[in-house]
């Protein structure tokens, strides 16, 4: 921690000299707030849901068979029986779990990198309009841990990556 805030201290001692403007962008409120990420949070909650309902339906069938287990009237040939088909549910549920934790991740660094590629071109585009001649990066992947806002340019990049100004 104390090796990046020396880093940021020299930096900015270094850009104050050849640096006319700065500004600043908080990602993540950008990924967040973005229409893009609201698409990118949907698909994910989306496949969210998916994955639950089949784990759902995984742990209906176990509370069935426990159920069933625990019946007097079961022969002990008919509890093994039972016995086994809930062993090989337990193990599909565990296998959706791992698919689904495996799947979702993917998802979200696809949609982080895809995301951040975006930001960063329109953050260059909106810099070079604006004569800025450096933009620090804040938020949960930042490493400012201070900035004015009147250098923050986060919601003029939204407006622009929303389309909503060019």
């Amino acid at each position: 921690m104390e090796r990046l805030l020396s880093i940021l201290i020299l930096l900015v001692a270094v850009t104050g000299v050849y640096a006319q403007n700065i500004a600043f962008v908080d990602v993540q409120k950008v990924m967040n707030q973005s229409k893009k990420g609201q698409e990118y949070k949907k698909e994910i909650q989306d496949k969210v849901a998916y994955y639950q309902k089949k784990l759902d339906e995984i742990d209906k069938k176990i509370a069935e068979l426990e159920k069933q287990l625990s019946s007097p009237v079961l022969s002990e040939e008919a509890k093994d029986k039972k016995r086994k088909e809930l062993a090989e549910i337990k193990a599909r549920g565990l296998e959706i779990q791992q698919e689904a934790e495996k799947e979702l991740s993917q998802m979200k660094a696809k949609a982080e990198r895809e995301l951040i590629k975006e930001i960063r071109k329109v953050t260059e585009k909106y810099a070079k309009q604006h004569n800025i001649d450096l933009v620090f990066v804040g938020g949960a992947i930042g490493g400012v841990i201070y900035h004015d806002t009147a250098i923050d340019i986060t919601d003029h990049i939204l407006k622009m990556l929303d389309g909503e100004t060019k």
